[in-house]
């Protein structure tokens, strides 16, 4: 597929993107290094609609599909074209997880399809490979979070915004200190916010046949929650990554997130240490934060916990100074954009860095490709040859075997009676007494 791409040649259009500017500036976006892509012949010599057709017929024919080529188209798509290929970028993408060259599969590769699902605001799609890794092998690097995170968090989508968060979460890596400040940011205003969209559910369903279908099984599965994986309320997912990303950032977010986490998550066990810790420390819990936790503990129906846990809350209503009056949304905002101040250049970098560097693994991925090709069609050709030799020479020493090949037409094969028995046992009959005296009669011409 990579092969005739040397010499085709098209037209690039460029896409503008409107100026956002939230926690991250614009030149985060690293748009200049991101657009150089498509100036690489490799790239540019793709008509995707064609491409698309071509890598179909390619698997339908060979049963496979190569990582490289799919960097390549990617790669190529540009937002204008997401309309068009939703379904077709769905398929692609899922046949090279389903394949053994997903473990070829490039860095660079995800960070295409997230991005180009990101600048053509298709959301729904994006979420939905996010939501299925084993499905789709699509997994956001940090920069990439840092952009979603961000770009959701300025259009008021905290539901997104949450659900790359908790990305983050179930691959237990929060990376570095922006990706985290990001990630508590989004559960919180997810968590405070009474305007979010629907958590919808984009798990791959398994088609029921029509038909009853009947498998016999030796045993049965005792049903398993790994309490990971497998959570689907999304308070309890947006929870644990409260209550786990809040540790790494610590201070006064980290404690009034761990706490609303653990409220969120149920886990009042966690939930009772978390608070036992402040009262211990006398270290000040937000207003609003004991006001979510006497909800959600009022809501529950686990009387006992219920119980210690408003106990505790009363303990520290009452101390005076533990309960802070503080406005956390600000104090998170403002936490995320020193941050940012202080990464934004290194990240910017590196990721200009990282554009080059996929570049040029590109490029030596096509070369290792058209080089497996030449190889193949070497041994092709040696191998026709060696069949045309062998047939000549059976025609020149034609007459020098001429008595052995006819022994081999004449000979019939023969069938032993352990064979006959195998094969014909219903045909097998007891041989017949022969009488030696037997005397034929005699025969008289009329």
């Amino acid at each position: 597929m990579a092969v005739r791409l040397r010499n085709n040649v098209c037209k690039l259009r460029k896409f503008v993107l409107p100026n956002f500017r939230t926690f991250l500036s614009a030149a985060y976006r690293c748009e200049d290094a991101w657009s150089n892509r498509l100036k690489c012949p490799l790239v540019a010599g793709i008509n995707s609609s064609d491409y698309i057709y071509d890598l179909d017929r390619k698997f339908k024919n060979e049963g496979k599909i190569s990582a490289i080529d799919v960097d390549l188209l990617v790669n190529k798509l540009e937002p204008t074209e997401a309309k068009n290929i939703n379904q077709d970028l769905e398929e692609v993408v899922q046949r090279l997880r389903r394949s053994p060259e997903t473990i070829h599969t490039l860095p660079s590769t995800s960070h295409a399809v997230l991005r180009m699902l990101l600048d053509s605001r298709r959301t729904k799609l994006m979420l939905k490979l996010l939501s299925n890794p084993l499905e789709f092998g699509v997994f956001p690097d940090h920069y990439m979070s840092n952009l979603l995170m961000d770009t959701f968090i300025e259009e008021k989508n905290y539901t997104a915004a949450a659900r790359v968060a908790s990305v983050l979460m179930l691959q237990e890596d929060f990376g570095p200190p922006l990706t985290q400040a990001l990630a508590m940011a989004s559960c919180y205003l997810y968590a405070t916010s009474t305007e979010n969209l629907p958590w919808e559910d984009y798990t791959v369903k398994i088609e029921e046949p029509e038909e009853e279908l009947k498998i016999r099984i030796p045993y049965l599965r005792n049903p398993y929650f790994d309490d990971h994986f497998d959570l689907k309320e999304p308070n309890h997912i947006v929870g644990k990554t409260l209550a786990w990303g809040a540790p790494l950032i610590g201070g006064e977010i980290g404690t009034n997130c761990e706490i609303l986490g653990w409220a969120l998550y149920n886990k009042w066990s966690d939930l009772e240490a978390a608070l036992q810790r402040c009262t211990a420390n006398s270290s000040p819990v937000a207003a609003s934060v004991i006001t979510s936790v006497k909800e959600l503990v009022t809501s529950s129906d686990d009387s006992e916990n219920q119980e210690k846990i408003m106990s505790l809350v009363t303990r520290l209503e009452s101390s005076g100074t533990c309960i802070k009056e503080v406005n956390l949304k600000s104090v998170i905002e403002d936490h995320v954009k020193n941050v940012a101040a202080k990464a934004e250049a290194d990240d910017i970098k590196v990721q200009e860095g990282l554009y080059a560097t996929w570049e040029k693994m590109r490029q030596e991925e096509v070369e290792k490709q058209l080089e497996e090709y030449r190889r193949k069609q070497l041994l092709e050709e040696i191998e026709r040859k060696k069949n045309e030799l062998k047939t000549k020479e059976e025609l020149f020493t034609f007459f020098e075997n001429q008595d052995r090949l006819e022994m081999l037409l004449d000979r019939k094969p023969v069938v032993r009676e352990k064979d006959r028995t195998h094969f014909f046992p219903h045909k097998i009959k007891k041989p017949k007494k022969v009488d030696e005296d037997y005397i034929p009669p005699e025969v008289i011409r009329r």
